[in-house]
């Protein structure tokens, strides 16, 4: 029998209402504050604390026997959490099709927002239990976005699924924007409110895992009823995956464009998810004076994003791309040429981040689609985020390991040039494949 969502009397697909579009903008709202607030501000710089305090005499940690120098623990979490993903997001696609999706993400985003309010407990000396909890959030959240993501065909027709999307996106950076911004305010003032700076950062982790519980709930329920769509209940996600990987081989520009952005998104990743520890270990900026920061890389993303789709309608999407990373290097260079201690320079560098970071993301979800068929764009486009969720841990892997051998943040941020450089080249010599393409397609 058909869903009430997939079937019209008339016979023409019937596409979930506005109660539902606001559930699954309401989860972008819910789950970005992690990525922002605990991924590149407060997480690494605490946690990176406390596992100095922890060391051993000789300076480094053993987490089950192994050695870690604690500057590197928390980037090798960040890529421990990739790598992981690469496991468990194709069977959450896979179980989305067999179970109510909206059970799945409640479950998912449960867990992940549990994991995440549990910080509050790290305290001082709770590294490995920090590592644990961050690891099984990044892990949750990577899946339920996943699921989340499944949606999108039930909630708009293709000609509309651009705008529900960017749509869900703001909606992401306004929610994160705000959380941390009342977060702000809270470290701001902790002086006033007689906490210590370590209870003001775990005061911020946990309202992150209240604000994603209760925001994701509220999206599960105004989802509810449209979590299975009809004829997809015992299909296999994970092998229609497979099969689009197989079919790309005929699309060279499509695995050009791939090999590309698994590269320069490597140091995408890499940037954004250690600038937090870099700045704080590196620079010596305060933490109320990070957050600021980071405030202003999501609202600057917004723009960035919305500037590079005016570009990209001038000059052509691969163009500007490029250029974007071209400019993603320069802002590389210029955060590691940064002089210990001074804010504006940061703020202006993290302004730029911003502006680059917002286009990147844009922009290489646009090239990639104009380069798939559009019968197999769900399968092209699982494809495409298992590369830009699950084969992001090679950058911060890199930079751990040049942190450890070093001690070095400035040495270990070249590893980012070098995927950048790297992916800017591969996406230049894809050009002349994307030409040939278009040629044969026509």
């Amino acid at each position: 029998m058909a869903s009430p969502e997939t079937a019209a009397p008339d016979g023409r697909r019937r596409y979930a209402g506005r109660r539902a579009r606001t559930g699954w903008y309401v989860y972008d709202w819910a789950h970005t504050a992690f990525t922002t607030s605990v991924t590149a501000v407060f997480l690494g710089p605490y946690l990176t604390g406390v596992a100095r305090h922890a060391a051993r005499p000789d300076g480094w940690l053993r987490p089950f026997g192994i050695a870690v120098r604690p500057e590197s623990y928390y980037p090798y979490l960040v890529a421990l959490a990739v790598v992981l993903q690469l496991a468990v997001l194709p069977a959450a696609a896979a179980l989305a099709a067999r179970v109510d999706r909206g059970v799945l993400l409640g479950t998912l985003s449960t867990a992940g927002a549990l994991a995440t309010a549990g910080m509050f407990a790290i305290g001082d000396s709770g590294w490995l239990l920090g590592g644990v909890l961050f690891v099984v959030a990044t892990t949750a959240l990577g899946a339920s976005v996943t699921v989340a993501d499944a949606y999108l065909p039930l909630l708009a027709p293709p000609g509309r699924r651009d705008r529900v999307s960017t749509q869900a996106v703001a909606a992401g950076y306004l929610g994160a924007g705000v959380l941390l911004a009342a977060g702000l305010a809270v470290y701001a003032a902790r002086r006033r409110l007689g906490v210590s700076e370590t209870m003001a950062v775990r005061v911020n982790l946990l309202a992150v895992g209240v604000w994603w519980l209760v925001f994701g709930l509220i999206a599960v329920r105004l989802l509810r009823g449209h979590g299975t769509p009809s004829g997809e209940r015992g299909t296999r996600p994970a092998r229609r995956t497979l099969a689009a990987a197989r079919g790309l081989r005929a699309r060279p520009a499509a695995l050009w464009f791939l090999a590309a952005f698994l590269l320069y998104n490597n140091g995408v990743q890499s940037m954004t998810s250690l600038v937090g520890t870099y700045a704080v270990e590196q620079l010596r900026i305060p933490q109320d004076q990070l957050v600021v920061a980071v405030l202003l890389v999501q609202f600057a993303a917004v723009a960035g994003a919305v500037a590079a789709g005016r570009l990209a309608e001038r000059h052509g999407g691969r163009p500007v791309l490029l250029g974007y990373v071209l400019l993603f290097v320069c802002v590389a260079v210029a955060g590691g040429l940064l002089p210990p201690g001074r804010f504006p320079p940061f703020l202006a560098v993290g302004f730029g981040v911003g502006l680059v970071l917002g286009g990147v993301y844009a922009l290489s979800r646009s090239v990639f689609a104009a380069l798939v068929p559009a019968a197999q764009a769900g399968e092209a486009f699982a494809l495409f985020e298992m590369v830009n969720r699950c084969l992001g841990f090679a950058g911060p892997a890199a930079f751990g390991l040049v942190l450890q051998w070093t001690g070095s943040y400035r040495l270990a941020g070249t590893t980012i040039l070098a995927f950048l450089l790297a992916g800017g080249a591969v996406l230049a010599a894809g050009g002349n494949a994307a030409r040939d393409g278009r040629r044969n397609d026509g």
